[in-house]
């Protein structure tokens, strides 16, 4: 496995992919923070509207660099690199799969640590320390896996077209779903998880009750963890019997 991911980073190396993770959470932070700098809202909503805003923008930065990943392959040799010895053919799949997820760990982290520095150095916005902006960075990479999961398999299947496209859909539906529409079916959905989930966090970290909606909590993480290892499953048996598929002309 460590072999493999060497090589998808060898793979990568001359590619937008690394590029990518490096300049939109820049892009993003110092976006928000320059907004910041002179916006009206009160220290609440303008955490919340950050994080509610990358929850509703990672769909399609997935989406984008799935499709990356995979046409990457297709140039590469149409699939055959990951197709050719059988006796590790799960082992490639797995290791683009764990490729995407470190760097979308480390984009992620990356963007909420360039916020929350400047957010609290440079904008002296001390409300929240630290370890709650690392806890709820962990609570976006976790929201997102499933998503991963499933864009790699829609870009492998049907193409980058596919992948991107259906990455703008699902933030439209995320943000959807941040509104009165989503209150009572979002543990449901993978798309209501990331935005609720860090969102109650805000709202605990700020003092407010919320036990009223631990019940939805629960379930919530129950689906989120149980529709991971579905997923995966899902997704590896699939890849298993996969054969490729034409490149896109």
């Amino acid at each position: 496995m460590l072999r493999l991911l060497r090589v998808e980073c060898l793979k990568i190396k001359r590619t937008p992919f690394l590029f990518t993770h490096l300049l939109v959470p820049i892009a993003i932070s110092g976006l928000f923070l320059a907004y910041y700098s002179y916006s009206p809202w009160d220290f609440q909503g303008k955490v919340t509207a950050y994080f509610q805003g990358l929850a509703c923008g990672l769909p399609i930065i997935i989406g984008l660099v799935c499709a990356m990943a995979s046409e990457q392959e297709a140039n590469a040799g149409h699939f055959q690199v990951m197709l050719a010895t059988t006796n590790i053919k799960i082992k490639s799949f797995m290791s683009k799969l764990l490729l995407l997820l470190l760097f979308s760990f480390g984009a992620i982290f990356l963007s909420i640590a360039i916020f929350s520095i400047g957010f609290r150095e440079l904008l002296h916005e001390v409300d929240f320390d630290y370890s709650f902006y690392s806890t709820a960075a962990c609570i976006l990479f976790g929201s997102h896996v499933i998503l991963y999961i499933f864009h790699l398999f829609v870009s492998l299947q049907f193409g980058k077209g596919a992948s991107i496209g259906l990455g703008v859909v699902e933030s439209l539906v995320v943000a959807l779903l941040l509104t009165g529409l989503g209150d009572s079916i979002w543990p449901f959905l993978p798309y209501g998880w990331s935005g609720h989930f860090v969102s109650l966090w805000i709202l605990k970290s700020v003092g407010t009750d919320v036990t009223l909606l631990e019940t939805s909590i629960h379930i919530g993480m129950m689906a989120c963890l149980g529709g991971i290892m579905l997923a995966f499953a899902l997704s590896c048996l699939w890849f298993w019997r996969w054969e490729g598929r034409a490149s896109e002309q």
